[in-house]
């Protein structure tokens, strides 16, 4: 455990610096572009792309394909393994190719049916249209970038792609700043920059994929059988480990048959509740799925199940009090990152508003991550599959019922909800060759809970006299960063007071004895 919470540092702490970046990067954005129909349309665009970035650059190919690539080194030849390398390098080089070239000849339709609400305005529909297909390359970099990340991951170097996201951001923040004036319409820069970063990405993680050995060129290599097995199980992962990012989508086509800025509201949210959940569910996820997965191989499950059982309760030990403090901090987090420039104050109380219902599923979103890496590394894909149809269906059905209440707000509370009972659904069908125990899972949860929850109340207090209305930008940063370490020292303080388990967890892993 104390090698894996090692790994994990790692990987949250470059995770870390990527998601700073991003936020700087959208932060850049708001205050250059602000919420107009200029930032909706590239939101808009951009949605589809950042959909496949998250389900293949954040681990879904990854979970369809680490399992059977670490079988395939476990029990096979080291050739056979790069020879699967190889022939999967090449099917998603031409399916990439392919998919772009569609994109292009159907881009009006495309955008037709993601942002139904922009037909009637044709100057933002035909905007979108335009960003859309400047950005259509970066879906096939995407591909490959993924798989890079896939076998270097499973290597043991986690290092270089959790570098990859950093180079884009940094590609984008300087397209914003300083390219975007030489533009006639400055937010086409943005497009740009998504494709230039995407191939920055790639590049720099090729040569280690090289040196490891894993593009070696053979006519023999071009179909191995194994690239089918990895096919057939990576839409059933698109489904059950994404569900997450399609709803959010879903919500965004919703929303553009609301006001002006709608979509892009609901970007910056998501922007701050991909935060945390990169940071702790998806780092913990990407680490323990190549040792689950070698650990399912070898017949190990009870090693699986103090390992998992371990990952959960620390990821929601973290997870719970983030969540209550992005909701009682939601209006002046949002005012200290995004509230600059064209970013006014109704952007900032419609974003917040937004982020306060979103962010109420975040120990959801993290706990569907975790326990789908655990399905995959077991090779069972029916159950996340399930649960990912169940909570696409019912968060439908929710946006549709919320949105002429609720407006906005519902169309994030439904994601939410539907989070939530998926994660339930999952929980509940935990296969039962693994023996983890899910009373301790839910009482470790339970105290996270509590001990949030007082939490919650004395950082509002503390905001009451800290954050007070007309005080200056920096005065209103350092009250928040107040209002935080404030939070932190008595949730920790607290943990340390009721003897945590999870607190002695991470004692044991990052401490010497």
């Amino acid at each position: 455990m104390k090698k894996i919470l090692k790994k994990t540092v790692l990987i949250s702490s470059l995770t870390f610096g990527s998601r700073v970046l991003g936020v700087l990067r959208d932060a850049l954005i708001a205050m250059c572009f602000g919420i107009s129909s200029h930032s909706d349309a590239f939101f808009i665009a951009f949605r589809p792309f950042d959909l496949i970035r998250k389900l293949f650059s954040e681990g879904i190919l990854s979970i369809s394909f680490v399992p059977v690539f670490s079988q395939t080194l476990e029990t096979e030849e080291k050739s056979r393994a790069i020879a699967m390398v190889f022939s999967f390098f090449c099917f998603l080089s031409l399916a990439g190719i392919l998919i772009v070239l569609g994109g292009i000849f159907f881009a009006p339709l495309i955008v037709k049916i993601i942002a139904p609400g922009f037909i009637g305005f044709s100057y933002k529909y035909g905007l979108t249209i335009i960003l859309f297909k400047i950005m259509l390359p970066y879906f096939w970099l995407v591909l490959l970038t993924a798989l890079s990340m896939g076998v270097l991951n499973s290597l043991g170097n986690f290092g270089v792609p959790a570098v990859a996201p950093i180079v884009f951001n940094l590609v984008v923040i300087g397209f914003t700043l300083w390219l975007s004036k030489y533009f006639q319409t400055p937010i086409i820069a943005l497009a740009v920059g998504v494709t230039v970063g995407g191939i920055l990405q790639l590049t720099i993680q090729i040569p280690f994929m090289m040196r490891l050995g894993m593009l070696k060129f053979s006519f023999s290599q071009f179909f191995h059988p194994k690239v089918l097995t990895v096919l057939k199980i990576m839409v059933p992962c698109m489904i059950g480990a994404a569900s997450y990012q399609i709803n959010i989508m879903v919500a965004s086509f919703f929303a553009s048959k609301l006001d002006e800025g709608s979509v892009s509201f609901i970007y910056y949210a998501d922007r701050l509740v991909q935060f945390p959940l990169a940071l702790f569910a998806v780092s913990v996820a990407t680490v323990f799925l190549p040792e689950l997965s070698k650990k399912a191989v070898l017949g190990r499950l009870d090693e699986i199940a103090i390992l998992f059982s371990n990952a959960v309760k620390l990821v929601l030990f973290i997870t719970i009090p983030s969540m209550a403090g992005l909701m009682v901090l939601d209006e002046k987090i949002v005012a200290v990152l995004f509230g600059h420039g064209a970013f006014d104050t109704v952007a900032i109380q419609q974003t917040a508003d937004c982020l306060f219902f979103l962010v109420t599923g975040l120990w959801a979103f993290t706990g569907i991550r975790l326990f789908v890496t655990l399905y995959y590394a077991l090779s069972s894909i029916r159950i996340p599959f399930y649960s990912g149809i169940l909570t696409i269906g019912l968060n439908v059905i929710f946006c549709s019922l919320f949105i002429s209440g609720m407006g906005l707000s519902g169309l994030v509370l439904s994601v939410s909800l539907s989070s939530m009972i998926g994660f339930a659904f999952l929980f509940i069908n935990i296969p039962g060759a693994v023996n983890i125990d899910k009373f301790e899972i839910i009482v470790s949860a339970c105290r996270s809970l509590f001990l949030s929850v007082i939490m919650y109340f004395l950082v509002k207090l503390a905001a009451f006299f800290l954050l007070t209305q007309g005080c200056n930008k920096f005065w209103l940063a350092t009250g928040v960063m107040g209002c935080i370490c404030f939070g932190m020292i008595f949730y920790f303080g607290m943990s340390v007071m009721v003897s945590s388990p999870e607190l002695k967890l991470l004692k044991k892993g990052f401490l010497k004895k």
